[in-house]
């Protein structure tokens, strides 16, 4: 597993009519999580071995359309010490062995912290990487876009990025979610958030209107309002 153009996509934002009907949500109650694809994922098992030479068993999620790659990895660290720091460095440097890391900034959903890649692949893919640590369960999920012309989807393999949810109890409780506070607003594509970084460079800030008021936001590989002082403090199905 091994970004994508800088796409400014605020979830909380998103109204739940706009996402293309083909695309639908599947949920893994066992491993805690759910995510969006535009076809179903084969489930294959498999291993994953650590820096520490440790094999582990992992699961693999797998969904193929049009030229890119969906896939969500499932790695079982219950049987070893880990607090998952290291298991997040690790994985998120070894996207930079084969490819070039452009963006790679903190990510949380819900309660649970992670980070978030861009990765231009050296054979001309691009890649939106998330990965994550959560009950002992490292996640590691990538959207690849393939060659040639990968650019052209990769608007798709962010939308899959940021569409993984923590279920269960990896769940957490309502509120900003990813964007630094707890839970989610919702889903589908807001126009606002689609424009308002068009032209624009990573780290250039902008404004985004919301029911609460106007929010300062910053273009990363996609747009997170600024963290409040003190912030505030579902289950989905295959639709």
């Amino acid at each position: 597993m091994r970004g994508a153009v800088a796409i400014l996509t605020a979830a909380w934002l998103m109204p739940v009519v706009a996402l293309a009907q083909q695309w639908k949500a599947y949920r893994y109650s066992d491993p805690g999580f759910a995510v969006q694809s535009p076809v179903p994922p084969v489930v294959e098992k498999s291993t994953f071995r650590t820096s520490a030479g440790i094999s582990l068993p992992m699961t693999r999620y797998v969904a193929r359309e049009d030229r890119v790659v969906y896939t969500v990895e499932v790695v079982d660290f219950s049987s070893v010490n880990e607090n998952g720091t290291s298991a997040i460095a690790e994985t998120e440097k070894s996207f930079g062995v084969s490819g070039k890391v452009t963006v790679a900034i903190d990510a949380r959903i819900n309660r649970e912290f992670g980070r978030e890649l861009s990765v231009n692949g050296a054979d001309g893919s691009r890649s939106a990487v998330a990965i994550f640590f959560a009950s002992k369960h490292l996640y590691v999920l990538q959207g690849e876009s393939l060659p040639p012309n990968a650019i052209a989807r990769s608007g798709d393999t962010i939308r899959f990025q940021q569409s993984l949810q923590f279920i269960g109890a990896n769940g957490g409780f309502g509120g900003f979610g990813r964007f630094g506070g707890r839970g989610r607003f919702g889903r589908g594509l807001n126009p606002q958030a689609l424009t308002a970084c068009r032209g624009k460079s990573v780290g250039d800030a902008v404004q985004l209107d919301t029911p609460r008021g106007p929010v300062p936001a910053t273009c990363t590989l996609v747009a997170r309002p600024n963290a409040p002082p003190n912030p505030p403090g579902g289950t989905p199905n295959v639709q």
